[in-house]
Formats: structure tokens, C-alpha cells, sequence
């Protein structure tokens, strides 16, 4: 055997058995005449960081042979890891940017993504895209491993952990037999069988090394008019009040249509059928300024962009929204996926609320709506009842009707301020949209996306409508640049950067600063 240990660096987050996977690894190697050492770095919690599990087997017989028993490293060092094994896509991303993935190194990782903190928290879209650090890691490493094994286990009803080992076995990563991988998982006597199971999944996925198509990145959806199979082409088997909707979108160009069609199941699911209608009206108007504007050379870039983020404005999250979203069957069947209940056991959901009056007067009309929020003793008397944070559990009967019956006030919407407000500046934002068409194109489509500024509702609503004010304020000022839309986007881009709006202001004060004299 070799004098050399075999170096094993496990990265790994909290709850997938990191830990666990180092013991039966630790475990397998004594059993294979191995001498073994296991050490972990610990990260913070969860998704803001992850553990870094070591594992080093030295051959017991070299060192019987040397009459000395070997000095085991306690961290990976750069360059000098044999197998690295990554839970999760950006850990194996993780393992590259700390040097641990080399031609040496066989690489074993599962391609699902479990989105960072940072990730969930951005203002926009945060999300990272994978298939850059797949392509990275695929460049650096000697032998890599790649299949979804979160599914695998979730199939299996096994944790990742034994998935893992499997592939490890599979892929003849380590000199040890299946048979002591399977002897160490009995021996632990706990979900024997579904580790096993889990374990021979990812024994013969690895096995197999035809990597299968990258899971779980993110990536555009495909076309919402293709066929999915299984399933009726699109829109035969709609609801007969939606049908002339479906018809209606045969009226929008082919690159259009899939946006389209999301945008109005969007509007329809928020207030009814004749909401739909409204959606496609206002679109109607911006294809056809799009069209003039010779919007086709340019892949009708306005036309898609005003589809997105008109369904977005117009389904706004008023209080009614929110109670609906939140009382929905399949909301409480992901609760019970991402705990893994079993079908007897209970789980309980808590929602935590901070209503302000202005919410409260969401519904009312206008006049009245308007009156209670100048009013000093409404406002005392609201926070004295209602404003202070609150936790309702939407799992108990009382806080689930609760919820449900605001839900059940949709046909009041029309007749509230909210609705009244929110069209007026939808309105706005359109004519604004279809002025700067002809004249820049690409600024216009940067107004279209200023929409994403506004969104969810009570304080994080009222701070992007803010910067979504202030930046219109500033167009002018914009126009006067040399790239107008380039300096939309960057406002546009500064106020999705912090909450406070301090890089918005700070862009807002070199936009308005005077030119130096020559």
C-alpha cells in the first residue's frame, strides 16, 4: 500500500448529515485496515455558511511496517486533497475557491442548489446561477461525479448523507468494498433500510458516470406554448371562462406570448377574468407602440419586459392577496415536504404581523381611507388594537379563518383606495413607457423595469415605491446623461442594493451635481 494518506474533504451544510457521512467513512476505513482521523471546521449556521468535515486514512500496515504511527493533517490544504465531496452545487464552488479541487482530486457532488442567505435576503433577484462553477469545477478537477442527490434520498426516503456514500463507493473513490459500506450503515442501526436504500441509489447513479442534466439551477423556464408531455396542448383544457383569454394571446407575437400567458394566469388569480382582460388591454397598447417602433428587429425587448412587470404591478400584495397566499392548500403541503412530516404528524405554522393602518384602510373607499390615515386618533387608536407584532397561527382553525375570511373580500378590491392608487399608477407608468418609446427605446425599457422596485407590502413596499419615486423625479436629469437608460438602470440597480437607500441617494447626488467648470 501506499505510504501517502488518502485525504478526504467533506463540504456540507447544516442537516445533511456532514457529520454523519464522516463517521461511516471514518468507520469503513478502520474496517478496511485503514488508521483513520475525522475533524470539522464548523461555519455559521445553516445556509450563511457550512462545515468542513476532514478525513484522512493512512494504511495501519505501512505504518506497522515503519514501526510509527503516522501524523494526520487536521485541515485540507490547497492542492492536496484526494476526494472532495460537495452536498450541495455552491459547495463544490466553495471547495474550488479554497483550492481544494485539483487534478488529483475526484470530485463527488450533488447538483441541487440550496439558496444562500444572501440569496433569499436581495432586494431583487439574488439568485446565483450554477452552470459557471460546474463548468470551473469540471476544468480543475481529475474525475467528477454529478446527479441530483437530494432527489435521490427524497426518493429513497433516505438523508443525502447515504447518497453520498454511495456515490463515494460507486465512483471506486475509495479502496473499500461495498459490502463494509453497507456493514457500517447496519451497524449504525438507525433508518437502516432507507440508508440502504439511499446508499444503493447512489451506489449505481455513480456507478453509472453519465452525469445527468445539471438540477435544480437556475435557468430560464422553457416555452409556456410548448407541449409538456402528458399534458393537453395549451389551453385546451382551460376553464371556459378563460378560454377567450387563451384566444386573445394568439393576437401577440410568438416571442410575446409566453410572458404574456403567465402575465394574465397572474392577473386572473389575483382578481377575476375581467382583470385578465384590463391586463391584456394595457399590454395591446405597448405591443403596438413596440411595433412602431420597429420592435421586432430588436426581439420585441419592450414588449417582454412590460408583459413581466405589468402581471407584477398589477398583482400587487395587498391584504387580501397576502391572506389568500397564505391559506393555500399547497403552501401547507410544501411546509410538510420541506420538514419531511410523516403523514401522522402535525405541523404548526406561525405568521408573524405587523399590520399599519394604512393596510387596514386598504379596503375602504377612498375618501373615508384617506381621512383615517391623516387622522392622530385613528392612527392611536389602530396601534393600540391591531399594531402591535402579532403571531397568528394559521394552523389552528381561529387564525386560519381569520385569514381566509380576508381572503374572501377579493370583490371588494375595486372599491377600496389601494385598487384606485395602484391603477392610477400603473396608468402613469404605462403613458410614461409608451412617450419614451419612440424617441429611446432602450430608456423606455428601462422605466418598464422599474417595476421591480415595488414590491411585498407595508414598510419593505413603502421603501420601493419611495425609490421608485424618486428615481421618476430624477428623469429628467437622466435624460441630460449621455446613456439615459444606462443611468435608469444604475439608479434602478443602487436602490435594489440596500434597504436604506443610501447607494440610491448617493448615485441620485452625482446625477444632480452641476458640470465643473473647464
Amino acid at each position: 500500500m501506499s505510504a501517502q494518506a488518502i485525504k478526504i474533504a467533506i463540504m456540507a451544510l447544516g442537516g445533511q448529515g456532514g457529520g454523519v457521512l464522516a463517521d461511516w467513512l471514518v468507520k469503513a476505513g478502520e474496517r478496511a485496515g485503514f488508521i483513520a482521523q475525522s475533524t470539522s471546521v464548523p461555519g455559521v449556521a445553516q445556509r450563511t455558511g457550512a462545515t468542513i468535515y476532514y478525513v484522512e486514512l493512512f494504511a495501519k500496515s505501512v505504518a506497522d511496517e515503519k514501526g510509527a504511527p503516522p501524523i494526520l493533517a487536521l485541515m485540507p490544504a490547497p492542492g492536496d486533497v484526494d476526494l472532495v465531496i460537495a452536498a450541495e452545487m455552491m459547495e463544490a464552488g466553495r471547495a474550488l475557491m479554497r483550492g481544494f479541487v485539483s487534478k488529483r482530486t475526484t470530485l463527488i457532488a450533488s447538483t441541487h442548489r440550496v439558496f444562500s442567505i444572501g440569496e433569499k435576503i436581495a432586494m431583487s433577484d439574488g439568485r446565483q446561477g450554477a452552470h459557471a462553477v460546474r463548468a470551473e469545477v469540471e476544468k480543475a478537477a481529475g474525475r467528477t461525479v454529478w446527479f441530483d442527490m437530494e432527489k435521490a434520498g427524497e426518493e429513497a426516503g433516505a438523508a443525502i448523507s447515504a447518497v453520498l456514500l454511495g456515490a463515494i463507493a460507486g465512483a471506486g473513490a475509495m479502496p473499500v468494498e461495498r459490502g463494509v459500506f453497507e456493514d457500517v450503515i447496519r451497524e449504525g442501526g438507525r433508518a437502516v433500510d432507507k440508508n440502504l436504500k439511499g446508499f444503493a441509489a447512489g451506489y449505481e447513479a455513480a456507478r453509472e458516470r453519465a452525469p445527468a442534466p445539471v438540477a435544480g439551477l437556475v435557468a430560464p423556464a422553457p416555452g409556456l406554448d410548448a407541449p409538456v408531455p402528458g399534458r393537453s396542448a395549451p389551453g385546451t383544457d382551460a376553464a371556459p371562462a378563460v378560454r377567450p383569454l387563451l384566444a386573445r394571446l394568439e393576437e401577440f407575437p410568438g416571442l410575446v406570448r409566453p410572458v404574456a400567458r403567465e402575465g394574465v394566469k397572474r392577473a386572473v388569480d389575483f382578481q377575476d377574468i375581467r382583470y385578465g382582460d384590463l391586463y391584456l388591454d394595457r399590454l395591446q397598447e405597448i405591443v403596438r407602440t413596440d411595433q412602431g417602433c420597429g420592435g421586432e428587429a430588436r426581439g420585441f425587448e419592450l414588449s417582454k419586459a412590460a408583459a413581466k412587470y405589468l402581471a407584477l404591478a398589477m398583482a400587487y400584495d395587498d391584504v387580501i392577496r397576502v391572506a389568500d397566499l397564505k391559506t393555500r392548500a399547497s403552501r401547507f403541503a410544501r411546509f410538510r415536504a420541506d420538514v419531511r412530516a410523516a403523514p401522522d404528524q402535525i405541523v404548526r405554522v406561525w405568521e408573524f404581523m405587523h399590520p399599519r393602518l394604512e393596510e387596514a384602510c386598504d379596503l375602504l373607499p377612498p375618501v373615508m381611507a384617506r381621512a383615517l390615515v391623516k387622522s392622530p386618533a385613528a392612527r392611536k387608536a389602530f396601534d393600540a388594537v391591531l399594531g402591535k407584532r402579532r403571531r397568528v397561527a394559521t394552523t389552528n382553525l381561529s387564525g386560519f379563518m381569520m385569514l381566509s375570511a380576508l381572503s374572501a373580500l377579493r370583490p371588494l378590491r375595486r372599491s377600496g383606495m389601494r385598487y384606485e392608487t395602484e391603477q392610477a399608477r400603473i396608468e402613469s407608468w404605462l403613458r410614461m413607457i409608451g412617450d419614451e418609446a419612440p424617441r429611446d427605446y432602450a430608456l423606455a425599457c428601462a422605466i418598464a423595469s422599474l417595476q421591480r422596485l415595488i414590491k411585498g407590502y407595508s414598510d419593505t413596499h413603502a421603501r420601493g415605491l419611495s425609490s421608485f419615486r424618486a428615481i421618476i423625479d430624477a428623469l429628467d436629469a437622466a435624460k441630460a446623461t449621455p446613456s439615459p437608460a444606462q443611468t435608469l438602470v444604475r439608479l434602478r440597480d443602487a436602490a435594489l442594493r440596500d434597504e436604506e437607500g443610501a447607494a440610491l441617494r448617493a448615485e441620485l447626488s452625482k446625477l444632480n451635481q452641476p458640470p465643473k467648470a473647464a
